[in-house]
């Protein structure tokens, strides 16, 4: 629970987006990655609303500004991952009252660098997620 209030204030504090910019000695960007290994396109939203196509072997990146003793994940409290031409797909949330239980893993390792995370630190404060073709097997129905 510590680590989404924790989440929840460094969204608040970026909620413009791009982010406010920490000018002070303790600031630190964080860098998130979703690669896309599907074998399909798909439509990735996240980071206050940006959306992307994101081919097969291309990335979703996004980048936050915060004080170095952040241990939140990704750039927004939300995530939709959208087959296109369909209605499936996954949506994450960072806060437990948000929480529609149609996310791939449990909302709480996607929003949260700490322990029990899904992202893997692929260099300093990098963290990677390789979306696989199992991921399509078991996508929900999303509501509009």
């Amino acid at each position: 629970m510590k680590y989404l209030l924790l989440t929840a204030l460094a969204t608040l504090l970026n909620s413009c987006g791009s982010g406010l910019e920490y000018d002070g000695p303790n600031s630190r960007t964080y860098t998130y990655i979703l690669t896309n290994q599907t074998g399909i396109e798909l439509i990735i939203t996240s980071d206050f609303g940006r959306t992307e196509l994101v081919s097969t072997n291309d990335s979703y990146q996004c980048q936050i500004d915060v004080e170095d003793d952040y241990s939140g994940g990704l750039c927004s409290l939300e995530l939709e991952i959208r087959i296109p031409e369909t209605n499936k797909g996954y949506r994450c949330f960072g806060l437990a009252s948000d929480v529609e239980e149609l996310c791939f893993v449990d909302d709480f390792k996607l929003f949260t660098i700490s322990e029990g995370t899904i992202f893997t630190e692929t260099k300093t404060r990098t963290y990677e997620y390789v979306l696989t073709p199992d991921l399509l097997e078991n996508a929900f129905e999303l509501p509009q």
